[in-house]
């Protein structure tokens, strides 16, 4: 992987000096440059004029906080990749940071190799919620659609081990994976994806994500 730019936006100078030590102390072949803001306003000037790879945003934030930050950044650059990094699992705030344009979700209490593991698959164009947030979003959103009867039908229509995928699909796992932590060939995890998108009748792994993220799958 090339060496990345990096923006940590946060109010709070001890957790932006630990961020720190960790990037330019442990992931130092993919470290490229550092940059620091103290609120979400800075973050979003610093954003504009400069090009990061991955922007660490914060949420409870003075001036701009991290979701308002985050929608302007995103606005103004569709490439932008903001991973949120907060002590709080609320969904209110995990939805409104998905909305706002955040690749991924973490909790402060994530280890270095989860931090880097979120980076390298973001980095790729995927998405990454820690196990954690993955699970709060999914309990937590309601089907309240007119068409809840026919998504209820279709999400029924799943089996529990294309539910136990699907899952792991919205939390950023590769098919591969999926296939090891459940002793399966790759190709029966194809299967079981392709499976999942012809009975929820939708296009894509990404319409997939969404339809993970917005109904819970018991």
């Amino acid at each position: 992987m090339r060496k990345l730019k990096f923006l940590i936006a946060d109010d709070h100078k001890l957790v932006r000096d630990g961020i720190k030590y960790t990037l330019t102390s442990q992931y130092k072949d993919i470290v490229n440059k550092v940059d620091e803001a103290t609120n979400g306003s800075e973050a979003v000037s610093l954003a504009r004029s400069r090009k990061y790879d991955i922007i660490l945003m914060d949420i409870n934030m003075p001036e701009t906080n991290g979701i308002e930050a985050t929608k302007k950044i995103t606005s103004n650059n569709k490439k932008a990749k903001v991973i949120a990094l907060s002590m709080y699992n609320e969904s209110y705030e995990i939805k409104n940071m998905v909305k706002a344009g955040a690749k991924g979700y973490l909790l402060k209490n994530t280890g270095p190799d989860e931090l880097r593991t979120a980076i390298e698959t973001i980095v790729d164009g995927g998405r990454y919620f820690s196990n954690e947030v993955a699970v709060r979003l999914i309990e937590s959103y309601e089907e309240s659609t007119p068409s809840t009867t026919s998504l209820n039908a279709r999400k029924e229509a799943l089996t529990k081990r294309e539910k136990q995928i699907l899952k792991h699909i919205a939390q950023g796992l590769t098919n591969e994976e999926i296939a090891e932590k459940y002793f399966l060939s790759k190709r029966t995890v194809d299967a079981h994806r392709q499976n999942i998108i012809n009975k929820l009748q939708v296009k894509n792994t990404a319409a997939l994500i969404r339809y993970a993220l917005e109904h819970p799958l018991d």
